[in-house]
């Protein structure tokens, strides 16, 4: 009679399994499946007695109860925390809680339920439940200090993963965390879920907040943000989510980065040292191919030097080119001079003779055509006395 009245107190157990792994619960923002239960990090009969015949639902409602007006990972993990621990003390959570812990550290509350069940008076205390019963028992556990039932529970905690898995792409995992709840006792208990967080986009506003807040780096930016004042708790909630998102990044990067670093150390010591000595042969030769090599000094005030005597060089030698250049200049100029003198006398002495004039008057186009070949010749001796001054 007394195993039949205790078969009421293990709230939660049933061997339908109403929750077995895949099992979901959802609201508008967040998904929540059931993945499994661990027993001392490996599955083993206790593990899959929780998995198929423990209700799950209550644990997972407080779950995305927590993720209500939802403000970081860490604030879901502590409301989570603090509603199991306030849960397990209940008629509800004392199945989950009573079936962790050793009978040695509450049989003292077992045996006051058998005798409170057993001895129930239905004239004061009403019909007999095994909630009244367990609620009375707690009532005066809970006045006798020391004594509170809260001293009961186990040692437990609550945390996110990111999930990586090889099978599955980073693009399809980047919303989906791992949620972990830990309870130490008679086992190692940890009880794995899934979260995703939903993409929520209903409007023009949500994807244009969202555009926004992609672009930020922390959250303090936001308040510098040249937007009406209404539209902040908009970007401020699409931050969170953007924060979510690159979280799953970030981890993957730091993922890579340890893989990097153990082939590295168990990188055969002399492949390295093949590798330190492969870097150090380019540098010198480096140094000896390129004497402008940065790390060269020396070849840099060579270089400076070299510069320097050029310069004074070329100045030298600008200065009998500049003379020679004004002494032909005079001379190309007379010569000039004179043969337009020649010519303008020809004119005159036989302007008054047309037979003279006439030829003269068909030819005219070949003096000048002479006095421009003149000009273009003189002009390519000097562009070639400088050419060939600066080739020296």
């Amino acid at each position: 009679k007394i195993d039949t009245a205790m078969e009421g107190f293990a709230t939660g157990f049933n061997l339908e399994g109403n929750t077995k792994p895949g099992f979901s619960v959802e609201n508008e923002k967040f998904k929540l499946t059931f993945s499994g239960v661990f027993c001392d990090e490996r599955k083993n009969i206790v593990s899959h007695g929780f998995e198929c015949c423990y209700d799950w639902t209550h644990v997972m409602e407080m779950v995305l109860d927590a993720t209500e007006d939802y403000n970081s990972m860490a604030d879901v993990e502590e409301k989570t925390e603090e509603a199991l621990k306030n849960w397990l003390t209940t008629f509800r959570g004392w199945g989950l809680l009573s079936s962790m812990l050793p009978v040695e550290k509450h049989r003292y509350f077992i045996l006051s339920l058998a005798y409170a069940s057993t001895n129930w008076n239905e004239a004061t205390g009403g019909p007999h439940s095994a909630e009244k019963i367990f609620d009375t028992v707690r009532y005066v556990y809970e006045n006798c200090p020391g004594k509170e039932i809260r001293h009961l529970l186990p040692r437990l905690g609550v945390w996110f993963e990111d999930v990586v898995e090889d099978t599955v792409s980073f693009k399809v995992n980047e919303r989906k965390k791992s949620f972990t709840i830990f309870l130490n006792a008679k086992w190692m208990l940890e009880i794995k879920f899934e979260v995703e967080k939903k993409r929520v986009n209903t409007n023009l506003l949500d994807l244009a907040t969202e555009a926004v807040a992609q672009q930020m780096t922390i959250e303090d930016d936001i308040n510098r943000l040249e937007i009406p004042l209404t539209l902040f708790d908009n970007v401020y909630d699409k931050f969170k989510d953007v924060e979510w998102v690159r979280s799953h990044w970030n981890f993957k990067a730091e993922l890579e980065l340890e893989e990097f670093s153990e082939a590295i150390e168990h990188t055969d010591p002399e492949v390295l040292d093949e590798a330190e000595t492969t870097e150090n042969a380019f540098e010198i030769n480096n140094e000896q191919d390129y004497p402008g090599y940065p790390e060269n000094d020396e070849s840099i005030e060579v270089q400076e030097v070299n510069d320097e005597t050029m310069g004074e060089e070329l100045e030298v030698n600008d200065e009998p080119v500049g003379e020679e250049l004004e002494v032909n200049d005079e001379t190309v100029g007379k010569q000039l001079k004179v043969k337009d003198e020649t010519v303008d006398e020809e004119l005159q002495a036989d302007y008054a003779n047309p037979d003279v004039l006439k030829p003269f008057v068909e030819t005219s186009w070949t003096v000048e055509y002479e006095s421009t070949l003149v000009s273009s010749w003189a002009a390519i001796y000097l562009f070639l006395v400088i050419f060939a001054f600066l080739c020296f």
